[in-house]
This record gives structure tokens, C-alpha cells and sequence, in this order.
């Protein structure tokens, strides 16, 4: 999208799906621990009060998704269930770890946005980074491919998912920021 000689530009994230796999095995694994965990007395009721927490997060979500109101029926919240079902065991270790699965599992679902100004090129998702056009060979986009060719031989190729940016003016302005950088003067 142009504005103000700015081009945002979301690139595709074709690995969501596994992800999401991921997370859901995450989470019958801890469900089946914790079902494991119910015929030993002393942890009965932290793992029912874990498994019931779980079913009642999920059947919500589940509603939610069905109604079309999320794109998938588990999100980076429901690795606090398991996390406080472990700090109910007094497992802090496990705990943090369901804790820093939930994070990564959230970055990971981020969109990659990049925009493209005059002075620079920003990644707006984490980690941030800032690059100036003097680093690169080339930009362009073409087929709805995003190409950046940095002149420390790394490539960067990605399919875009806004499809409503104009090839012919990004391409047109990338070039101008190159040259730019190229003959300062200019």
C-alpha cells in the first residue's frame, strides 16, 4: 500500500499450520501427564483442576472458532492452563517452560511486515530491524514475490500477502531508492 512514498507490505507465513500442530501436540501431552497424573492421590486435584480448565478453555474456544470469530481454535493463552497447572504441582521449571512455548508460539504466528520508506526498509515485527538501502543490490517485487537481494550475497524471497500493492510503482520506487544511494547527490 503507498503512502507518502511509504510501502507496507505483509509477507505470507506458510508454516502456521504446522505451528499450530505443534501447539496442539504440546497440549495433548500435557493433558495426557496430567490425565496420568489423576490415579496418584496427591496429585488428584491439581490435575482435575487442570483438565477441567483446559476442556472449558477449549470448548470456548472451539464455539469461537465455529463462529467464525478466530482463525484457529488454539491460541498463545492457552499455554497458561498448563503453566499454572504445573505451578500447582510446584513444578516451576515446567511451568516456565509452557510460559516460553506460549511466547514463541505467538511470535511465531506474527504476520512479517515490511515497510519500505524513502530513508529505509523496516521489519516491524520482532525482533525490529532497521536496514538502509546501501545494503542491498536490489529490491523488486514481481508475481506477487517479494526479492531482497543484499550485497552480502544473502537473498530474501517471499510471497506477499496484500495483494493490493502496485508492482510497477514499488518497483519504480525501490529502484529510485537504490540509485539514490548509489549518487547521494541525486
Amino acid at each position: 500500500m503507498k503512502n507518502m512514498q511509504q510501502f507496507d507490505i505483509i509477507l505470507k507465513n506458510d508454516k502456521i499450520k504446522s505451528y499450530n500442530n505443534i501447539a496442539l501436540i504440546f497440549l495433548v501431552l500435557n493433558f495426557a501427564v496430567f490425565i496420568f497424573l489423576l490415579f496418584y492421590d496427591v496429585y488428584r486435584y491439581p490435575a482435575l483442576a487442570f483438565i477441567l480448565a483446559l476442556i472449558i478453555y477449549l470448548l470456548m474456544r472451539w464455539y469461537l472458532f465455529n463462529n467464525n470469530k478466530t482463525n484457529y481454535f488454539i491460541d498463545e493463552f492457552v499455554f497458561f492452563i498448563p503453566a499454572a497447572g504445573w505451578l500447582g504441582l510446584h513444578n516451576y521449571f515446567v511451568a516456565l517452560g509452557c510460559l516460553l512455548m506460549g511466547l514463541l508460539y505467538k511470535l511465531s504466528l506474527q504476520k512479517l511486515k515490511f515497510v519500505f520508506t524513502r530513508g529505509n526498509i523496516m521489519k516491524m515485527n520482532f525482533p525490529k530491524k532497521e536496514f538502509n538501502w546501501n545494503v542491498f543490490n536490489n529490491v523488486i517485487l514481481k508475481g506477487n514475490i517479494l526479492t531482497l537481494d543484499f550485497k552480502n550475497n544473502k537473498l530474501f524471497q517471499a510471497e506477499i500477502e496484500n495483494k493490493d500493492v502496485n508492482e510497477k510503482e514499488f518497483n519504480s520506487f525501490a529502484q529510485l531508492q537504490l540509485q539514490k544511494d548509489q549518487n547521494p547527490e541525486a
